[in-house]
């Protein structure tokens, strides 16, 4: 199942802790060009996404972007996605798995056109409560500032044609910014001089803060939308689940980056136990962060959790999303500083 290549990504620029600090306190920018982009198109595009994708789309008006999992036919997750929507029969689908587009183009049929965009697109990410003033006076923040969670537009960014969505993978305010591949260097350029260029390795900090999964990882555990917390993104109910998704702060021998299981982890759970999925480093937590399936019984009884391959001691679990004591996503509206 896996398909991301982390060995391929950018791990940093040098310091990822100052990175994702950055992105926190002001603002960075990401290259999330490996993500797979494909246009749907015609009359039976809703229907063909509804093939892709348990979770409706009905409903789903022009500039929105839905959130949406898959399953395998046993509701097993595979992995997770973007819908942005365009027009009546005119979508778009964002996903880091590619395979989730080759499921998409077959079968098709003559008067629904799925074309795959990805060679062509560059994928930026511009996150941080300093988002706004970072792209002041490249596009329109007056019209940016105005945009909904989890909508788009398209605009320009230093005078290029781009689509900007009001969404990221930090849990703060921030876009993603889709240009053709052509004018990447150019506006990658222009926006490094504004917010702090930041890898993989910092991203997947903030992500694990923020309590979002990465397919490659929490998905890894054969597991059900419910257990992941995802069940409404998956169109299915929120039923009771016998292992859950959680939040961990752990003492370990050195510093987690990039970190993932040994080897996968395999259902059931023992009594007491911990499977990690996901570990980092974090500068708020000042110590292990991390990601990981625990029975429900445990935590319910509040019992002590140990890691069976013992990479983890000292394991307590804390509540998602681990950054944002409030417990908001985005954890803060835009700030209006600088328009």
């Amino acid at each position: 199942m896996p398909e991301l290549d982390l060995a391929a990504l950018v791990r940093d620029y040098g310091d990822p802790f100052a990175e994702a600090r950055a992105c926190r306190e002001h603002c960075a920018l990401f290259d999330f060009s490996f993500v797979a982009r494909a246009s749907v198109r015609g009359p039976n595009a809703l229907a063909l996404l509804s093939r892709l994708t348990r979770r409706s789309m009905a409903g789903l008006r022009p500039g929105q972007i839905r959130y949406a999992v898959r399953t395998d036919a046993n509701g097993v997750l595979i992995s997770d996605l973007t819908v942005w929507k365009h027009d009546q029969d005119s979508y778009e689908v964002m996903s880091g798995r590619q395979a989730d587009l080759d499921d998409l183009a077959s079968p098709t049929d003559a008067e629904t056109v799925v074309e795959n965009l990805t060679a062509e697109t560059a994928i930026f990410a511009v996150q941080g409560p300093g988002t706004l003033a970072a792209l002041y006076g490249l596009t329109d923040t007056e019209r940016l500032a105005g945009l909904a969670y989890f909508s788009h537009i398209r605009s320009r960014i230093a005078d290029v044609p781009c689509l900007i969505g009001r969404l990221g993978y930090t849990g703060e305010a921030g876009v993603e910014i889709i240009l053709s591949q052509r004018n990447a260097r150019e506006v990658w350029q222009v926006l490094a001089e504004r917010a702090r260029p930041a890898g993989f390795a910092a991203a997947d900090i903030l992500r694990i803060e923020a309590g979002f999964v990465l397919f490659t990882n929490e998905f890894r555990l054969p597991v059900r939308p419910a257990e992941a917390g995802l069940a409404r993104f998956a169109g299915t109910a929120d039923a009771e689940s016998e292992i859950r998704l959680v939040c961990f702060k752990a003492h370990t021998s050195e510093r987690p980056i990039l970190w993932r299981p040994r080897s996968a982890p395999r259902r059931p759970l023992q009594p007491g136990t911990l499977v990690a999925t996901s570990a980092c480093w974090s500068p708020l937590a000042r110590r292990p962060l991390g990601l990981g399936y625990a029975r429900s019984i445990d935590l319910q009884d509040g019992a002590a959790l140990s890691d069976p391959e013992n990479q983890f001691q000292s394991i307590s679990v804390t509540s998602l999303p681990f950054y944002d004591p409030e417990k908001r996503r985005p954890r803060k509206n835009w700030p209006k500083t600088g328009i």
